[in-house]
């Protein structure tokens, strides 16, 4: 992820101060039913100027939207305008009627079909995308008639930087964490790491509380029985920069009156985390960026202390736990680890070409015998037998990173 502009500021468009890029550079889904989902977008590629660079029928063009000025520009390679008009309600839509046909005739809002929102306000079968790269949104998907509702988190270009979403088991809400915004050139307030929370009846933002100062957030885990939310904080100094695991910690947090419960120190580090099912172990490795050692840590939700920690190799950067809670997958520079959650060791080693460190997504049949694994940052896919621990088939996606994500329910 790019953290390397000001904290609360984005890169822009040179000469057009207010166009921002689309880019869904990671994503979380969240679905308001059981089930798998997988959902494909359009594939897009980060483009240094800030706009985002659309293939489409073996031609590349960039695309600008600027949602404040309500108004957006495509470019074709020698960097001629060749469409522009009204934003239309959501840029992710835009892109993808653009991708489909560059020189689409975009009406306004109120005579265009694709203006429609995302279904009926919490509808069951909405899908719920963390996005990222386009003013920090929740993005809405009505997958009956693909089209996006786009919910900006509150500060729109100026909002802090979001890391993570959690739904509640209920389904009436979304906890967004965010990191600080720290001391900037962009004249953005500072503002302390917390939790912006979703409506998902309203699809607005209608609340947000702060989390401890100096805490550098990671990723939002909520309670099977909605009563609880866990946050790892990772202890880096700055954001973007590998954790400390002498400053990490797992914030627990009780979901109704949002206050701070406790704060457990995991001296082996914390960052990427999952939960058991049952909600009585959550699993977290420390933040490496993928450099270095790491370790599994196991944390006991009943006695709010760590179960266990388990030393793992160089390399690992994310984990994902089966619908059974039986196995944990652990993607590291030379493949994916297993391991069994009832002795929390290591029971295979699964061989890939290694995982990159960001846009990594996992996807389990509802049999639980079969898992997709998206190496989205390298276009490569393997899907595994559970049982076996074999990979049993392969496919390659060149560029598939960017615009790729696997989901599953709470």
């Amino acid at each position: 992820m790019d953290y390397s502009h000001e904290p609360g500021t984005r890169p822009q468009r040179p000469g057009a101060p207010k166009i921002v890029r689309l880019f869904l550079l990671a994503a979380v889904l969240l679905i308001g039913c059981s089930g798998l989902a997988v959902v494909f977008l359009s594939g897009c590629l980060d483009n240094s100027e800030g706009g985002v660079d659309l293939y489409s029928a073996g031609t590349f063009y960039t695309f600008f939207c600027d949602k404040e000025d309500n108004e957006f520009s495509l470019l074709d390679g020698n960097g001629v305008e060749i469409n522009s008009g009204p934003v239309n309600g959501s840029c992710k839509n835009l892109q993808d009627i653009l991708m489909r046909n560059p020189k689409a005739v975009i009406r306004s809002p109120e005579n265009s079909q694709h203006a429609a929102t995302a279904g009926s306000a919490g509808s069951s079968s909405l899908a719920y995308l963390l996005d990222v790269g386009n003013y920090y949104a929740i993005q809405i998907l009505d997958p009956s008639t693909n089209v996006f509702t786009e919910v900006d988190l509150p500060g729109g270009v100026n909002a802090a930087y979001p890391m993570s979403m959690a739904m509640t088991a209920d389904g009436k809400s979304i906890w967004v964490v965010q990191i600080a915004i720290q001391q900037n050139n962009g004249g953005v307030p500072l503002q302390p790491p917390r939790i912006t929370i979703m409506d998902t009846a309203a699809q607005a933002f209608t609340s947000s509380f702060s989390l401890p100062a100096g805490i550098s957030p990671n990723t939002i885990r909520i309670s099977p029985d909605g009563t609880t939310a866990y946050v790892s904080n990772d202890g880096a100094q700055f954001q973007g920069e590998s954790g400390v695991p002498a400053n990490s910690s797992l914030l627990v947090i009780d979901v109704a009156s949002k206050t701070l419960v406790k704060t457990i120190a995991t001296p082996t580090g914390a960052g990427p985390a999952v939960l058991t099912p049952d909600g009585l172990l959550l699993y977290t490795i420390e933040n490496t960026n993928g450099v270095g050692g790491n370790a599994l840590t196991a944390i006991d939700t009943t006695t709010l202390t760590v179960a266990t920690s388990v030393a793992l190799p160089n390399g690992a950067v994310k984990l994902f736990i089966n619908p059974s809670g039986t196995r944990l997958y652990i993607f590291w520079s030379q493949g994916i680890l297993v391991f069994d959650t009832a002795t929390n060791q290591q029971v295979a080693s699964i061989p890939t070409v290694g995982f990159s460190i960001r846009n990594n997504w996992a996807a389990f049949s509802p049999d639980d015998r079969s898992v997709w694994f998206c190496n989205c940052g390298y276009g490569s896919f393997y899907k595994v037998d559970q049982r076996s621990n074999q990979v049993i088939q392969t496919m390659m996606k060149p560029g598939l990173g960017v615009g790729f994500m696997f989901g599953w329910t709470q």
